[in-house]
């Protein structure tokens, strides 16, 4: 009987030793999940531009954004890429361009050709043809308001019903010229003195010099242009009755489409509407007749809605792209570029002549 019994007690045994060791065995660890990197916060770089080999520092509005707190690099970049918009489409010369320019405003600077192309110009100080025997401006085409230019053209249209036409003398004149005039000539009574904050009513970009002509010739007149006599006054007792009577018919046609002439100059006329010269102090002019121009900057410069570095940016223009402008304002021009029009920095455009 024992002997029967032991060796089911050694396989108990056995059995027992075997549950009591893996009870004493430490359990594996439940492997962790990966980690996951959050993203890395890049800081600001800012950036230098250089323009044609010559280091220089864009505009505030023209350059790149910074990286927002919490934005990556890639988003950054993403959204410091301008789109380009589509390909310029430029506007047709000549007379129709006062329907096309609909987004120009009177108060605005625009090349006066484009709008009566067939304005005979003789732009005295744009030649050496003038009393200082120099070439005075730093452009050969006349410039004014459009809603001068308006009122010029209606002036136009009455003469040539009468079978006489405009010849322009004069124009916008910068504020430098008028420096140059009066060195040349330092008589207040016949020529603005700009020193001590003063100027030519001429630098408001609302005030024009014109003559008369008939059948291709220049009509008898009281006097030639910038005659410092009193021949040159609107007191017609002392020249022909011919020279009087084209004076005074003249006269009669600027006033009827509101401009004021000046006693001591019978071929000197004001806008009826006053401008301010801050508007066009530093426009910035095309040294000959051109209204495509080309980007010329780091990367892109914005359209803005107004004539305004901090105004809404509503496109941009990738630099070397062409575009169409339309008027001139201090540091400013509107533009056409594509479907878009608005004022981009003039200091980053270029004529393409």
């Amino acid at each position: 009987m024992r002997k029967r019994m032991l060796p089911l007690l050694l396989a108990l045994l056995v059995l027992l030793l075997c549950a009591c060791a893996k009870e004493g065995q430490t359990s594996a660890p439940t492997p962790a999940p990966e980690d996951i990197a959050e993203p890395v916060n890049t800081a600001a770089i800012q950036v230098f531009t250089t323009v044609g080999g010559t280091a220089s520092v864009e505009p505030e509005e023209e350059s790149a954004a910074e990286p927002e707190s919490g934005e990556t690099e890639a988003e950054a970049e993403a959204e410091a890429e301008p789109t380009p918009l589509p390909t310029p489409v430029p506007l047709p010369e000549g007379a129709d361009a006062a329907e096309e320019s609909t987004a120009v405003r009177d108060l605005e600077m625009v090349r006066v050709l484009s709008y009566m192309p067939d304005l005979q110009v003789d732009l005295k100080y744009a030649t050496e043809d003038n009393y200082t025997h120099k070439v005075v401006y730093s452009f050969d085409e006349p410039y004014l308001r459009l809603g001068t230019v308006r009122k010029l053209m209606q002036a136009q249209a009455q003469l040539k019903e009468l079978g006489y036409e405009l010849v322009l003398w004069d124009a916008f004149r910068p504020n430098e010229a008028q420096f140059i005039l009066f060195d040349a000539f330092p008589h207040g009574n016949y020529v603005a003195n700009p020193y001590g904050g003063g100027h030519s009513s001429h630098t408001n970009g609302g005030t024009v010099d014109v003559a008369l002509m008939k059948d291709g010739e220049l009509c008898e007149l009281p006097s030639g242009f910038d005659e410092f006599s009193a021949l040159g006054d609107r007191n017609y007792g002392d020249v022909s009755a011919e020279a009087a009577s084209n004076a005074r018919l003249l006269e009669q046609v600027m006033t009827a489409n509101g401009f004021t002439g000046y006693f001591g100059e019978w071929w000197h006329y004001t806008d009826n509407t006053g401008y301010n010269y801050a508007d066009v102090e530093n426009a910035v002019l095309p040294e000959h007749g051109t209204r495509v121009y080309e980007s010329e900057c780091n990367e892109y410069i914005n359209i803005r809605k107004v004539a305004n570095t901090s105004a809404e940016a509503i496109g941009n223009i990738p630099d070397g792209e062409q575009m169409v402008v339309l008027s001139y304002m201090s540091d400013f021009c509107l533009i056409q570029y594509g479907e878009v029009t608005g004022y981009v920095n003039a200091h980053f455009i270029k004529p393409v002549y």
